[in-house]
């Protein structure tokens, strides 16, 4: 039976190497410039109004404070709102660009949602509000969020319409009696779709607030999807079917892996950033990405086994851009080992001074690699080859503006021959590009590290897979105890040193949900001498330099 199996197996490889297309000639470098761009551009004004927190009395008034910056952000960037520990950061960034602050009005107080509604008056259109009901789904947001971005009316909640009208607004629209149906959202999408940009499409959780700045800014449609009921699904496949291949998606999901599937398959990716807050006025402010720090060192000592700890997740853009704890926690140990880092590179476009801010804060055994799987989140193998053209397109471009040369893939683990030809034949379309020289493939199921440390060469560009993922089964931080840690550095401390062979080398997941800072310096600490900890960039130079340039599998056990 399993030399039948075999053989339909070897045959379907034939026919998959027969009629797979032929990977394109890479892009001239001199034409990046717009690749990667997803925002339209805007001037900041010559005053931001800084709209405290502290200052709501519910979450309401910053979905109705958050609408309004949208709106004024339309024309020019000049509300922001504090929403994470680094603000001040963000806000001394547009002081540097010549820009006032203010903070308080004339009478010395706090600004706050109904002041900065009778300021800014003029930039809602005709003075209107659409009211919603803000029911326990808030299903009604979304809504009145397109209202907004189409009409240029204030979304209004029951709870604040009193506020509004005494802000000197009238209602142009009230759908707060409306049932926010599947159906619903359907026929609104179907009558207003072409008046939304194609750029990108927000798919965002009716209580979540980030965002809605950028979606009213930009022209962005928002809309959100449960799995779990079929006309929604439906619904989504219509929507992303009509902005068509390489639609990013920002926001995130209900489940994670059926959502990135079924996206993957239309030929669509996503960003984790459905917290991510101001960035109608953070991807206004225009500052060059400086060049990594990082010092590559060379290593000769055959007696050592080479380990590169890789960060995962950096594709989240909302988890970097609202202060990247387990990042500062670790540059501030007193024992300064080398660390690999994913993260987006589309973030120089979203908000480029917090691609800014983490680059002049690394040290110089810090190193930034792209997060799965370049300019956004999906699988390779399951793209159609020819939106995986485009998509690799962007991710070399981002990845140039980024000063990156490796890229972190995500994918399902090959179970057969045809599988790994799929892999092999997607990360062709990456390594035409000269700016990417390989990169690490993780691989579900088993945490990411279903390839268990093998290593594929790709038109003679590495791409590795994790060995060990230091990812707790939990995946809870506080579940974490030293045992375990120490029960991983001894799997690691068993690997055998042999610089000529891929068994001398490792790299290990590191997973940010799970792992702390602490947890990590705990572990690092655990692993024996003759184990060394090197950057990624320098484990794959030392790869490319001792080891044949050919597919192999670890050979030992471990």
């Amino acid at each position: 039976m399993q030399n039948i199996i075999s053989f339909f197996i070897s045959i379907a490889v034939f026919f998959f190497n027969l009629t797979a297309s032929n990977v394109p000639e890479a892009k001239s470098q001199d034409n990046f410039t717009e690749l990667s761009d997803i925002f339209e551009e805007y001037t900041i004004g010559e005053t931001v109004y800084i709209l405290n927190s502290s200052t709501f009395t519910s979450q309401n008034d910053r979905f109705t404070a958050i609408a309004l910056q949208g709106l004024v952000a339309k024309v020019s960037p000049q509300i922001f709102v504090t929403s994470s520990s680094l603000d001040e950061t963000y806000i001394k960034a547009i002081e540097e660009t010549g820009t006032e602050i203010s903070r308080s009005d004339e009478n010395g107080n706090l600004w706050t949602l109904e002041t900065l509604i009778t300021k800014f008056k003029s930039y809602i259109k005709d003075g209107g509000y659409i009211l919603y009901c803000a029911d326990e789904s808030n299903k009604g947001l979304n809504i009145a969020t397109n209202y907004a971005t189409l009409n240029g009316w204030l979304p209004v909640p029951e709870e604040l319409e009193d506020m509004a009208i005494n802000a000197g607004l009238t209602m142009k629209k009230d759908i707060s009696e409306d049932k926010y149906s599947a159906y619903y959202q359907w026929k609104f999408f179907e009558k207003n779709k072409q008046n939304f940009s194609k750029a990108a499409v927000i798919h965002q959780s009716q209580e979540i607030t980030g965002l809605r700045d950028l979606a009213i800014q930009q022209g962005f449609y928002v809309f959100f999807t449960d799995d779990d009921i079929i006309s929604e699904l439906l619904f989504r496949r219509r929507v992303l079917n009509y902005f068509g291949d390489n639609t990013h998606i920002l926001g995130w999901v209900k489940y994670e892996v059926a959502f990135v599937d079924s996206a993957s398959k239309a030929g669509n990716m996503i960003s984790p950033s459905d917290h991510s807050h101001n960035n109608s006025i953070l991807a206004s402010i225009t500052c060059d990405i400086p060049e990594q720090k990082t010092t590559k060192n060379t290593y000769t000592d055959e007696t050592k086994h080479y380990t590169a700890l890789v960060m995962s997740d950096g594709d989240n853009m909302q988890w970097i851009q609202n202060g990247y704890s387990e990042y500062f926690g670790k540059l501030a140990l007193e024992d300064n080992f080398p660390m690999t880092w994913s993260f987006p590179p589309i973030l120089q476009d979203f908000s480029p001074v917090t691609a800014k801010t983490m680059y002049e804060a690394a040290s110089d055994r810090d190193y930034f690699m792209a997060g799965v799987s370049g300019a956004g989140y999906m699988h390779p193998t399951q793209y159609p080859r020819k939106a995986l053209i485009e998509f690799t397109d962007k991710t070399a471009a981002a990845m140039a503006k980024s000063d990156m040369e490796y890229v972190q893939i995500l994918d399902d683990t090959p179970e057969n021959e045809l599988d790994e030809v799929k892999l092999i034949n997607s990360l062709k379309y990456y390594t035409r590009y000269d700016n990417i020289k390989g990169g690490i493939i993780s691989l579900d199921p088993a945490r990411y590290a279903g390839g268990e440390g093998r290593i594929y060469f790709v038109d003679d560009k590495p791409f590795l897979t994790y060995r060990l993922s230091l990812w707790h089964p939990t995946g809870e931080k506080q579940n974490v105890t030293t045992e375990w840690l120490d029960e991983q550095a001894d799997i690691v401390n068993s690997y055998p040193s042999d610089v000529h062979s891929i068994n001398g080398y490792s790299v290990i997941n590191i997973h940010p949900w799970s792992i702390s800072t602490e947890s990590l310096s705990y572990f690092a600490s655990q692993l024996d001498d003759d184990v060394v900890l090197i950057t990624l960039e320098e484990l794959m130079d030392m790869i490319n330099a001792n080891i044949p340039h050919e597919n192999a599998k670890i050979s030992i056990e471990q």
